[in-house]
């Protein structure tokens, strides 16, 4: 089927109604790759079918919350949501209930009886043929759905992001870190298993879901973040540059790890060089270690532009799962990538060619050292790169996949 097909197939005379579901409010300008990536799929739904968004508010800034809601507000017909009030007694008795292997911590702070009763009351007055679930801690409402099919939009399975989580935690942390993931992938296997479809970004999230039980319908989509590659900024030589929400453990890890082994290495040989890391509200303690030629810019409000500023962008995940849509980014931007295998997971870029890769420190210092210093090798990566994302991760290759999904929950309903 072609990508320009409409979904109207799918919905007799009138485009499919879909209702999002989602633990945060996003929008034009959000500041993590979660919330990126869920805004770019509203804007491709947007396209063929009418939208109503229901999600938690107060868990970003008012002012970042009231952006989000006017760029919902034009996408969708109805936009609602519910307040994530988060008492210190919550957080206890989730804490104790993770321990206990009932449910995750995160999953059990986003069950409130106010969504609940908003989810009752949007189904009844939207009518939605299909509800579209947002992030795992979100997945438990499919029971909540009425009946009426749903699609999962996992962005990171927990299952196979946990386990790594886990293998790196010394100690108590790591003790934590194995329940953690048994509440999980028990959690995921289980309510998975209910949803029409289950989307992930790679094909190793799925095989992983599916692994885990046999009856999780899991399909890779990918993701759509089109095709840029025509930001005016010109690379600053010397600089190295990451981009990640700090609420997202992996980025933590990530960080950590490259600026503790890693940077030493890079400035050892080359002092002027300069590294500067984009996300709002970075733990004042990893600042305070971040050691010389390290440069905290905040929230940026062009994250392509930031990326073609970069001589090199790094990816240094240890941790994680699904497609690193920094990595994504940083290749559309034209930016030429050095990553550990974790980073470049779900993009099929391979090493030397799209990017330089390596999981080693001394050996990713010197890639970046290589990269900075090589004129040709960077621009051979970044165009490279740039041609790779385009290529994979166009939008209509993603509504094309997407449609399909549509189609077959709504042949489930007989439509």
């Amino acid at each position: 089927m072609p990508p320009s097909s409409s979904l109207s197939s799918f919905r007799a005379s009138a485009s499919p109604r879909i209702l999002l579901l989602s633990p945060f409010l996003y929008g034009e300008g959000a500041a993590n790759g979660g919330a990126v990536l869920a805004f770019a799929q509203m804007k491709q739904l947007a396209l063929d079918a009418e939208l109503a968004f229901l999600g938690f508010s107060g868990v970003d800034s008012p002012e970042s919350e009231a952006a989000h809601r006017v760029s919902l507000a034009r996408l969708c017909v109805s936009v609602a949501d519910v307040p994530l009030r988060i008492r210190r007694t919550d957080v206890l008795r989730a804490r104790l209930g993770s321990v206990a292997l009932r449910e995750p911590e995160l999953a059990a702070l986003c069950h409130t009886p106010d969504m609940v009763q908003a989810l009752h009351q949007v189904v009844a007055s939207f009518r939605p043929d299909v509800v579209w679930i947002q992030f795992p801690q979100m997945a438990q409402y499919v029971a909540m759905c009425d009946g009426i099919p749903c699609v999962m939009d996992v962005q990171d399975a927990y299952t196979l992001s946990g386990f790594r989580q886990a293998q790196r935690r010394p100690g108590w942390a790591g003790v934590r870190g194995w329940l953690d993931w048994v509440c999980w992938a028990r959690y995921e296997a289980r309510h998975y298993a209910r949803f029409s479809s289950v989307l992930t970004l790679s094909d190793q999230d799925a095989q992983v879901l599916s692994g885990m039980n046999p009856a999780v319908p899991a399909v890779c989509v990918g993701l759509p973040l089109g095709s840029t590659g025509a930001s005016a900024v010109a690379a600053i030589a010397g600089r190295a540059g990451f981009a990640g929400s700090f609420g997202h453990r992996p980025n933590l890890e990530g960080l950590a790890w490259f600026l503790q082994s890693v940077w030493p290495l890079v400035r050892a040989q080359r002092p002027a060089s300069t590294f500067v890391v984009a996300g709002r509200n970075p733990p004042a303690d990893l600042v305070a270690s971040a050691g010389e030629g390290v440069e905290f810019a905040g929230f940026v409000p062009d994250i392509y532009d930031f990326y073609a500023a970069n001589a090199v962008t790094v990816v240094p995940l240890v941790s994680g799962g699904g497609v690193k849509i920094k990595t994504v980014e940083a290749m559309l931007a034209g930016s030429a990538v050095v990553s550990t295998r974790i980073g470049i997971e779900g993009t099929d870029s391979r090493h030397g060619e799209h990017a330089m890769v390596h999981d080693d420190a001394a050996e990713f210092a010197l890639a970046v050292v290589r990269v900075l210093d090589d004129d040709d090798l960077r621009s051979r990566l970044r165009a490279a790169a740039l041609t790779h994302a385009q290529a994979l991760f166009s939008t209509e290759a993603w509504r094309t996949r997407v449609l399909n999904v549509l189609q077959a929950a709504g042949a489930s309903r007989g439509h």
